[in-house]
């Protein structure tokens, strides 16, 4: 069968090609048509970087129109979101209970049509069925699923002091579910153009620190946090180390172009007995509580989509997020629904 599939490469260039599926999915394989799909970070940046075209897309809910051979979890007409990356349950390490660490489950990545898309075909473990929520607000599992990987990476405690800083989709995830995790307070810092994402941060509970400068001008920041939570890139490291307390534990996912090389003092790192993890949520292994949270309105998934484009528009709505980024939240491509 053919389908819409949408490539991207450097600069900021995409192209709808028609390619073609098989008509059976593979044993082992699911056909399914997509209905929603968000627009994640990481596809801003390989639309500064590819240097070849690539199909795209990742944070996807659909519904299955087809099973292949050996797979009697899903059936047809089953919705379902995609983790990006699974566990195979067979290699040593998921046979010593770290699923967390697998790298041998297959993926969709690499197929010739991914999430913006009318139709792809996926391993059948990658697949997570869901009820009781749109698709659209259904996308958000895998950012959400990012996001509560963060959380957890930090180890937040009860009464602890937490700092977020990037106000993106993630970062805004992470705020509902560090004060569910017992955070006395949440800080979520980020600059003046990013107001609509900030004014979504305090509606969630956080408090706002407009920060326009330096994070390194902001002394009344110094260590003051337990926990900092980092979504913008890796070189404001070692910036948002000095927030941090004494014995206190960053976690970040910030990735993006540019140099990712950083300088620290590792004397004063070792002295103030910090701690830095990166959270790197692949495999994804959170999907049910995620969409537990979303369902239960933990995650109030509507609040973070401020705009739906149809998967005609996707250039479109690639140029809003390019152009005006801190007006957005989160953006989801959707089939035949247009723009709002």
């Amino acid at each position: 069968m053919k389908t819409r599939s949408y490539y991207l490469n450097a600069p900021w260039r995409t192209e709808c090609r028609t390619v073609e599926l098989p008509d059976a999915p593979a044993a082992g394989d699911v056909l399914i048509k997509v209905e929603a799909c968000g627009i994640c970070g990481s596809d801003l940046t390989a639309a500064q970087t590819n240097t070849e075209w690539k199909p795209f897309g990742h944070e996807i809910a659909a519904v299955v129109r087809a099973v292949g051979a050996g797979e009697s979890r899903l059936a047809v007409g089953d919705r379902v979101v995609l983790e990006t990356s699974g566990f195979c349950g067979q290699c040593d390490l998921c046979r010593d209970g770290r699923v967390d660490l697998c790298r041998r489950a297959p993926g969709f990545w690499g197929r010739p049509a991914m999430g913006f898309a009318d139709f792809m075909t996926a391993p059948a473990g990658c697949c997570v069925k869901y009820e009781g929520l749109t698709p659209d607000v259904a996308s958000l599992t895998e950012p959400a699923g990012v996001a509560m990987d963060m959380v957890k990476v930090a180890s937040i405690e009860l009464g602890d002091r937490v700092a977020i800083i990037g106000p993106g989709p993630i970062a805004l995830m992470a705020i509902p579910l560090a004060l569910r995790r017992g955070a006395r307070e949440v800080v979520c810092i980020g600059p003046e153009r990013t107001r609509r994402r900030l004014d979504v941060a305090a509606g969630l509970g956080a408090r706002v620190v407009v920060v326009d400068g330096a994070l390194d001008d902001e002394k009344a920041l110094r260590r003051s946090f337990d926990r900092v939570l980092l979504t913008s890139p890796a070189i404001t490291i070692p910036a948002a180390l000095e927030l941090l307390d004494y014995g206190g534990i960053m976690a970040y996912i910030g990735i993006g172009p540019g140099s990712a090389r950083i300088e620290i003092d590792a004397n004063q790192f070792h002295f103030r007995k910090l701690q830095l993890r990166s959270s790197f949520a692949s495999p994804a292994v959170y999907f049910p509580a995620t969409l537990a949270m979303l369902k239960a309105n933990i995650i109030p998934g509507e609040q973070f989509i401020s705009h739906r484009f149809d998967l005609g528009e996707l250039p479109a709505a690639m140029e809003l997020a390019r152009d005006r980024k801190g007006e957005i939240v989160k953006i989801v491509v959707t089939t035949g629904n247009g723009r709002t």
